[in-house]
């Protein structure tokens, strides 16, 4: 038994003999040992797992997990594909699976060539081929949107000697929708079909079918609803396009013409627009000349030298014969069928001479190939009325009105409109257009009957502010004469008045000054003395001041 008491201390002893590096350096490379032993003996009391399943779809992988979760099973997972449990689980787990109907069926593609064998014969390629065809196809429209299963059988014709004997490929597509989905749109249906016919060489169309969960045909637009809602539905975009381009033509044409005519003498009766929408696709072949030397634009002549055509390769054949001519006989020993005429003139001298002479000449040739846009004008339809313009000649004698004059339009003007309106219109006899400009006066009369009711009117307005000026200048003369009046009959009474004071303040001074004369005292009341001492004052002060009393007269008479 080692003894791990002397061991342990001539480990101490080696390690206290150590520098400081060295022993942070021990020290790391022992913890890194125990920390690895740790981990590995951690990993290897983990039980082992193997794959469940590996390539399944979200919705399998949803479904799978969740039972395993019911089953209180233990697994892991790597992403949403893969699936995986420990290995003495995996038979269990499997039986349980089965037992609920859990299995997931997978869908095959491409991958079945993953594997090839030496021993496959070509039918068994064959079916393979289809197989994995089918199932690429399945897992491309399980990738819709709208669809969470898709189910898709093809069927390939037998080989056949003759190519109208040969059957046409066929395929079924069966779909399931996602949760929430009710149907398909008719867009949908038709790129799933264009994606099957696409994806199978071969395959058109209409040999495609695609069935609902219920069964029904989506892809069958013949049914008569169906085929007739289509058909409104495209003559109704028609005609708005129809109507689109009709009010737009209106509209220019109405616009010209009420800036010539107003807006009350010209009139579009009508304006029909007829369109075409067959879709036509046009292949032409044009033969054209060989130009040699082109044109110059800069010189007043021309320069311009063409050829129909170039050769490009030519043969020249010459043959001569001159000699003795042989007529052959027929078989040894039989008689030749001449007759005994000719038999004298056979083998006469015969002369033969043959000349050919072979040119291949290319021409100028340019293809073109137009489509023409899906609606073109097949015919348009246009009619225009004007009308002539009144002129006033002055009123009237009974000031009734105006005297008027109405002016026609001219020949030649109706046809410089015409004219005009052929070319805003592209105006094309060939295919069926018609255009009319007439002249028709339009009635009137009540525009007329409110020009002179309105002119009537003016001039009843003009007679009463004539007459109110009138008698407002004649109020205006009374008031003034009678104001006048007024202040001559005030002015005259005040000067009675004044004089009639003046009158009585002089007889009372008399009487004043005989009193005093007379030595008699007389009592004066209150107002008679208040008067006495503003008289008095009024002498002293117009003898001291008499300028200032004079101002004063004067302001009193200009007051007055």
């Amino acid at each position: 038994m080692p003894d791990f008491k002397n061991l342990f201390e001539s480990i101490k002893e080696t390690f206290n003999k150590l520098e400081t590096t060295q022993k942070i350096i021990a020290g790391a490379v022992l913890g890194t040992v125990v920390v690895a032993l740790v981990l590995v003996a951690t990993v290897s009391s983990k039980e082992s797992r193997v794959a469940l399943f590996e390539g399944i779809s979200t919705k399998e992988f949803a479904e799978v997990t969740a039972k395993l979760e019911e089953l209180n099973y233990s697994f892991t997972t790597s992403g949403t594909e893969g699936v995986f449990v420990s290995a003495d689980k995996r038979d269990e787990i499997m039986m349980k699976l089965a037992q609920e109907g859990m299995i997931p069926k997978g869908v095959a593609g491409w991958e079945l060539f993953d594997i090839d064998k030496w021993s496959e014969t070509q039918f068994e390629k064959d079916i393979k081929k289809q197989r994995a065809l089918m199932g690429a196809i399945s897992k491309t429209l399980s990738t819709l949107k709208s669809v969470s299963e898709a189910t898709v059988n093809i069927a390939f014709p037998e080989e056949a000697l003759f190519e109208e004997r040969l059957e046409p490929a066929s395929a079924a597509v069966l779909l399931k929708y996602t949760p929430g989905v009710d149907k398909l749109t008719r867009r949908e249906i038709e790129g799933i079909v264009t994606l099957v016919s696409r994806s199978v060489p071969g395959l058109k169309k209409e040999n495609v079918s695609i069935a609902g969960p219920d069964g029904e045909i989506l892809n069958d637009y013949d049914n008569e609803i169906d085929k007739e809602k289509w058909e409104l539905k495209a003559i109704s975009e028609r005609l708005k396009i129809q109507e689109k381009e009709r009010v737009k033509l209106l509209t220019d044409i109405k616009n010209s013409l009420n800036s010539f005519y107003g807006n009350d003498r010209a009139d579009i009766v009508r304006l029909e627009i007829k369109m075409r929408w067959d879709k036509e696709e046009i292949e032409k072949t044009e033969v054209e000349p060989v130009v040699m030397i082109p044109d110059d634009p800069k010189t007043p002549y021309s320069e311009l030298q063409v050829k129909d055509s170039l050769e490009v390769s030519s043969k020249v054949t010459s043959e001569k014969f001159e000699g003795n001519g042989f007529t052959p006989e027929g078989p040894a020993g039989t008689e030749p069928n001449i007759p005994p005429g000719y038999k004298d003139k056979d083998y006469q001298k015969a002369r033969y001479e043959k000349t050919e002479n072979i040119k291949n000449n290319e021409f100028n040739k340019t293809k073109r190939k137009i489509d023409k846009q899906p609606w073109e004008v097949e015919k348009v339809n246009l009619a225009v009325i004007l009308d002539g313009r009144w002129e006033n000649a002055g009123e009237k004698e009974d000031e009734s009105g105006y005297k008027r004059k109405y002016v026609s339009v001219s020949d030649d003007e109706l046809r410089n409109v015409q004219d005009s309106l052929k070319k805003a219109i592209g105006f094309d006899l060939s295919r069926g257009d018609q255009i009319s400009v007439k002249h028709i006066q339009k009635d009137r009369s009540k525009e007329h009957e409110k020009e002179d009711a309105a002119l009537r009117k003016s001039k009843m307005i003009r007679r009463l502010l004539l007459v109110g000026l009138i008698s407002f200048l004649v109020i205006f003369l009374a008031f003034a004469v009678y104001h006048g009046i007024k202040r001559e009959m005030e002015k005259r009474r005040r000067l009675r008045e004044e004089e009639l004071a003046a009158q009585q303040q002089m007889m009372r001074e008399a009487a004043l000054r005989a009193i005093e004369e007379e030595g008699v005292e007389v009592e004066m009341s209150l107002e008679e003395r208040a008067r006495k001492e503003m008289l008095e004052n009024a002498i002293n002060l117009a003898k001291e001041r008499p300028e200032d009393v004079a101002q004063l007269l004067r302001t009193w008479l200009a007051e007055e």
